[in-house]
């Protein structure tokens, strides 16, 4: 029988939060040929790996040779995957119902469709921004800062996190949290994996925009929905401090993406111009 659907959430020191995602998974996706791969960043030994292996039911966790970082460790993963769709899934995201096999079967029957991203919610039920618009090279400073008191500041985050979408309805957008993403395996053969250069943050948006170039579509989904109930690491306290070590990885890769792409905002893609324009 072959595998609909692998789940790859990637692990650093947060076994706790593995195990809820996975039981939720386990729930609502039971009718669904499946795997669920762990890929550990953490470092454990093998007893202590082979520990936290006994308390998943039918997963497989994998350790990293070493902490690959988020990009690093998907890809580690996808190369051990056979479903026809690959779902990465944050540890501390919950599953709340089967829409994702609705997906799914949208996306079948859809060739340039590659990307989709579910509607996520915090724990009170309130909708977070999962999907945005590419970020220009000042929207860091506009949006996560002090200067988001200029003039114009709240022009550009509105712009930035789709302020003018409720989010209630399906459509292509530039891209998706990689918190929760769904990928059709068949296009990964175009547009490869995650970039690995960068360590933490950015990789999605590079996923998304990878996508875009080669030709694939982005789609956010809001008839599948996950709970994520942790905050963006980098932005608590804004730029208080550069000794914040998620806020350096931002910067860093904020910077390496913009220097990738020669500081274009948008994709040269003639799907993304005739679809987003």
């Amino acid at each position: 029988m072959s595998v609909r659907i692998s789940i790859v959430i990637i692990e650093y020191h947060c076994m706790e939060q593995v195990e809820s995602c996975v039981r939720s998974i386990q729930t609502h996706l039971n009718g669904v040929s499946k795997e669920c791969i762990v890929l550990s960043n953490s470092g454990y030994t093998q007893e202590e790996l082979e520990r936290h292996s006994e308390r998943f039911e039918d997963t497989r966790v994998i350790a990293a040779p070493r902490n690959l970082g988020y990009a690093g460790g998907v890809n580690m993963a996808l190369s051990r995957c056979s479903g026809d769709y690959v779902y990465v899934v944050n540890p501390d995201c919950l599953l709340t119902d089967d829409g994702i096999t609705a997906v799914m079967e949208e996306m079948d029957g859809c060739r340039e469709w590659a990307i989709s991203g579910p509607k996520v919610v915090d724990e009170s039920g309130q909708v977070q921004p999962s999907c945005r618009r590419f970020p220009r090279p000042w929207t860091f400073l506009l949006v996560r800062s002090l200067f988001r008191k200029l003039p114009g500041a709240s022009r550009e985050r509105a712009r930035y996190l789709m302020a003018d979408f409720d989010r209630s309805s399906s459509r292509a957008v530039d891209w998706v949290s990689g918190g929760a993403t769904l990928v059709k395996r068949e296009c990964l053969a175009q547009m490869g994996g995650m970039d690995e250069r960068y360590f933490l943050y950015m990789e999605d948006v590079d996923w998304c925009r990878t996508a875009w170039e080669n030709g694939f579509k982005v789609v956010y989904c809001p008839q599948s929905r996950v709970i994520h109930a942790g905050r963006h690491q980098s932005i608590q306290g804004g730029l208080k401090t550069l000794r914040n070590v998620h806020l350096r990885w931002h910067l860093t890769s904020l910077l390496r993406y913009f220097r990738k792409y020669r500081w274009r905002v948008r994709p040269d893609s003639e799907l993304y111009r005739q679809i987003l324009g």
